[in-house]
């Protein structure tokens, strides 16, 4: 048999097609590990070819749709991705349904549903008694009702994506028990990032009972002036200052002294020789100059590069006014307390030798 050159191509053409659609067809995009209480909701995405779309998270009470939420889709192939939405409706019923559906375009590729139980059948045994999450990490605090063993993922979330996540097993909680985390990387400044807690309460012969807890913070630069170390005087001022957050500080220190009696202000800026971060510490040195005796109230203040005062210090400090030296030249100097003392010894000397 003969195969022209036309022929070749033509036949190289529809095989490639063959292993085009048989490669479509054995991949595969689909939704695993749908979770969803009252207050969020998540879900993992596995899919073995690059994949853009978009997941639809519903909640429904008795089939009417109460809430929804349209999170846009970008999975890379062979890479789990999972997107986490905050429900914002209030529960009104003990019984819903979440459903999430993954979208190409307007076509489903593959859904998901969930019961969700409000009221007393998910109260658990503790009770949370702070969340508090800021720039430099979260701190959550648990007090039991009764004693429970939990496994607790605390989640940094940025927008519907989880961006950071630790995961603490088998807590024992027979008293106050708190979880402390600091974040490992730098934030973005003025962003807002949710924290979610996802508390997973151990029970003997069911699966675990699963709540989740939200809360916000909104990222700036922090810092603290250690009062402690705080070095005022008559010759100048040492301040060290200690990171509080995640946001890179790079600032300086304005110290402003005000004198009391003529109210006459000098203003001294010094540039923070470091970037503080969470728990780094930086120390600068201020000199006085031309600066008269007296009463002085001195502010001590860590400022940002927007002119942003993030803390203060208060003191006050008095410069002593010293003596004058009086110079005199030696035929003129009024005998001293060494003069006297001699002319002392010289009279008794003189009496002894008169008695002799």
């Amino acid at each position: 048999m003969q195969f022209n050159k036309k022929s070749i191509i033509e036949m190289m053409f529809l095989i490639l097609i063959i292993f085009s659609m048989a490669n479509s067809a054995s991949a595969r995009v689909e939704l695993t590990d749908f979770f969803s209480d009252f207050t969020t909701s998540d879900v993992t995405i596995n899919s073995d070819m690059d994949f853009q779309g978009k997941a639809v998270f519903e909640l429904l009470y008795a089939g009417k749709l109460v809430e929804s939420h349209e999170v846009p889709v970008r999975v890379k192939s062979g890479e789990p991705l999972t997107k986490v939405i905050i429900w914002q409706q209030k529960p009104q019923h003990d019984f819903y349904t979440a459903n999430v559906g993954l979208y190409e375009g307007d076509r489903l590729l593959s859904n998901n549903s969930y019961h969700i139980a409000y009221g007393t059948v998910t109260l658990p045994a503790f009770q949370v008694v702070d969340f508090s999450p800021s720039n430099s990490g979260v701190q959550l605090l648990l007090r039991p009702f009764n004693p429970t063993v939990t496994d607790i993922k605390i989640e940094l979330l940025d927008n519907n994506d989880i961006i950071y996540s630790k995961t603490t097993d088998d807590i024992s909680l027979t008293t106050s028990t708190a979880i402390k985390i600091a974040w490992p990387f730098l934030l973005t400044e003025n962003k807002k990032y949710f924290v979610r807690a996802k508390i997973y309460s151990h029970r003997l012969y069911a699966p675990p009972l699963v709540n989740t807890y939200i809360s916000d913070f909104t990222s700036t630069d922090d810092v603290e002036i250690l009062q402690a170390d705080v070095q005022v005087d008559e010759y100048g001022t040492s301040v060290t200052i200690r990171g509080k957050s995640q946001v890179p500080f790079d600032g300086f220190i304005l110290v402003t002294a005000r004198n009391r009696m003529t109210e006459k202000t000098q203003v001294y800026r010094q540039q923070l020789e470091d970037i503080l971060t969470s728990e780094k510490e930086s120390t600068a040195g201020i000199v006085w100059r031309e600066i008269d005796p007296g009463t002085y109230d001195v502010i001590i203040e860590a400022v940002n590069q927007k002119n942003v005062t993030i803390d203060k210090y208060e003191t006050v400090l008095r410069i002593p006014e010293y003596p004058s030296a009086n110079v005199t030249t030696p035929s003129n100097r009024t005998p001293g307390f060494e003069g006297i003392v001699f002319l002392i010894i010289l009279l008794i000397t003189c009496r002894k030798f008169k008695g002799v």
